[in-house]
């Protein structure tokens, strides 16, 4: 039987340590970070490690009941490798008498520095980083763990849970996180937006918007001001603190991305630019009517790649946006402009108004939609779908079953 207790106060106490020296220490992580992302992404996820870490004795308090003698086995994400380590591996530490983290390889240098340098295994003895084969990390741990926490794609998810049906999968996968800009939109804060959440780690990022939505009547001066705003994007080395678009981690992205952009040659209208001795995507913007788009799916960017589809009017848009594919992959909306009636029908995913994800995320928080294919979790033949937050979905799930 696993034992119940309240989180230790020497937990929390931890947190704080953690905030601090990650405080104290900006100057020396951003030039670990650098090597990994952009310094403009490095601050961005310091300033939330920060925050959610001060935040966990808060976000832990309705929590009556909690385990603290689980195996948990974690799936890092590609991106954001302090801030990760607070939610997918701090965070779940909590009920745990060991968390076993897998970063993703190209992940690993930087996620092994960081974890020295801040001494987490002085602070969290239960948590260890295990940079194996995803296969030998299945055998070692997650076949013997009662909770998987995994980033990644869904058809993955679902075949660990396959080979793991004993343990509570927490799924954080991704979607298509459309802007939709409406009539009466203020365009000039809907570019600005765009462009914020757009390139936000050289645009790779799970919550980045993979298609933008903008009325034929608004396009052309949607378009105009948005390449006005990339032409004055720099891109290069993140070492650079002025970048901010930096290099692709993943060489698949990139091969992705050529196909996707040969096949839309003929609607690219800005940049099209890629580096690849240096792994780099200059800013683009492919343009196209939503008619034809059609019904193909929808390429997942990790690139500051602007996809726009001018629709006609709120019918043709909502066909799109209330189709059951597009609703299985959709975890955030984020509405430009003013529709009661639109944003009532759009109850299947998190809507955000004239705002992007960024200025309303964080860690302490929910995260994500309720798609089917995006966020849920699975416990034998229980799912649910909705938006993942870590404390509150072990111990709902698990608290009365273990």
């Amino acid at each position: 039987m696993i034992k119940t207790s309240p989180p230790a106060t020497s937990y929390f106490a931890s947190c704080l340590r953690l905030a601090q020296k990650i405080s104290q220490q900006r100057y020396e992580l951003v030039s670990i970070l650098s090597k990994y992302e952009t310094y403009e992404t490095a601050n961005d996820e310091i300033d939330r490690a920060i925050a959610t870490l001060k935040g966990l004795e808060e976000e832990f308090s309705p929590i009556k009941k909690p385990l603290d003698s689980l195996t948990i086995s974690t799936f890092f994400p590609l991106n954001l490798p302090i801030y990760s380590l607070v939610i997918f591996g701090i965070a779940p530490s909590a009920f745990a008498k060991n968390v076993f983290i897998r970063p993703p390889e190209v992940m690993h240098e930087v996620l092994t520095e960081l974890y020295s340098y801040l001494k987490i295994n002085d602070l969290f003895p239960n948590i260890s980083l295990h940079a194996v084969q995803r296969y030998i990390f299945m055998d070692l741990y997650a076949y013997e763990s009662d909770v998987i926490i995994f980033t990644g794609k869904y058809e993955n998810a679902l075949d660990i849970h396959k080979k793991c049906p004993q343990a509570l999968l927490v799924y954080n996968g991704s979607g298509i996180n459309p802007f939709v800009v409406l009539e009466n939109a203020d365009i000039d804060l809907a570019v600005q937006k765009a462009v914020e959440m757009r390139c936000f780690n050289s645009g790779q990022d799970c919550a980045g918007p993979d298609a933008f939505f903008v009325p034929h009547t608004l396009s052309d001066l949607f378009v105009g001001k948005l390449q006005q705003e990339l032409e004055n994007i720099k891109v290069g080395s993140s070492a650079d603190p002025k970048v901010r678009v930096s290099k692709t981690i993943k060489n698949t992205y990139i091969e992705k991305l050529k196909e996707f952009l040969t096949k839309e040659r003929e609607n690219l209208a800005f940049g099209g630019e890629i580096d690849y001795d240096k792994h780099l995507v200059y800013p683009s913007i492919v343009r196209k009517t939503l008619q034809e788009h059609g019904t193909e799916s929808f390429h997942e960017f990790f690139a500051p790649v602007f996809y726009i589809l001018e629709y006609n009017n709120t019918s043709e848009l909502e066909r799109t946006l209330l189709s059951q594919d597009f609703k299985d992959h959709t975890m955030y909306i984020c509405l430009f402009g003013s529709d009661e009636n639109l944003k009532k029908k759009l109850g299947f995913a998190t809507v955000v108004e004239n705002q992007i994800v960024n200025d309303v995320e964080f860690g302490n928080g929910q995260y994500g939609g309720y798609g089917s294919k995006s966020n849920f979790l699975l416990y034998g033949d229980i799912k649910i779908d909705r938006p993942m937050l870590i404390s509150r979905d072990i111990h709902e799930i698990l608290a009365d079953r273990v």
